[in-house]
């Protein structure tokens, strides 16, 4: 809608648009966001695995790409990634950190024993999806299910990437995650 010129319309009474829209980077609060990126990071994972097994990329390739994803995912959830907003004035990494420890029982202490910080937990949190999406690739793949598309993902790996979606936004997540 266009702008009015009328100086004495200020609130819009001429049907014109007003108002301000400022383009808003993504946040990584927004449910739907963050299943867009979940989603492509595994169909992404999928194609690197196939070109793995064509012999097109190397085994350290291919750790070297998962562990650059790893790093870009971290980035992303702790608010870090300058092409996503982190949320709410009230989103914090340590509340995401904690979220995170209660939901994965696998999240442990460094070995050191000392106390880790909040985005190195968010971080291992960006590890075990990885591992994990491994898994659901394999088993989709095994099931004859395709992984071509993020927008189409079967429904085994839609529900585990609906999973981490939950975890990384804070949302409760079902009695069975």
């Amino acid at each position: 809608m266009p702008k009015c010129i009328k100086p004495s319309c200020n609130r819009g009474c001429c049907g014109h648009d007003h108002s301000s829209k400022a383009e808003q980077a993504p946040s990584i609060v927004d449910i739907e966001v963050v299943r867009k990126i979940l989603s492509q990071a595994v169909v992404n994972m999928c194609k690197r695995a196939i070109a793995c097994a064509e012999g097109e990329l190397t085994r350290d390739e291919l750790a070297e790409k998962d562990m650059k994803l790893m790093e870009w995912l971290g980035e992303t959830f702790c608010g870090n990634n300058s092409h996503f907003e982190p949320g709410p004035e009230d989103w914090t990494t340590e509340g995401l950190a904690e979220y995170i420890k209660q939901a994965l029982p696998q999240i442990e202490e460094n070995p050191e024993g000392e106390e880790m910080s909040s985005d190195e937990v968010v971080v291992k949190a960006c590890a075990i999806f990885v591992g994990e999406a491994y898994k659901a690739i394999h088993d989709a793949l095994k099931a004859g299910f395709p992984l071509l598309d993020a927008d189409e993902l079967p429904a085994p790996v839609a529900s585990f990437v609906e999973s981490w979606t939950l975890l990384f936004v804070g949302a409760p997540m079902g009695s069975n995650n």
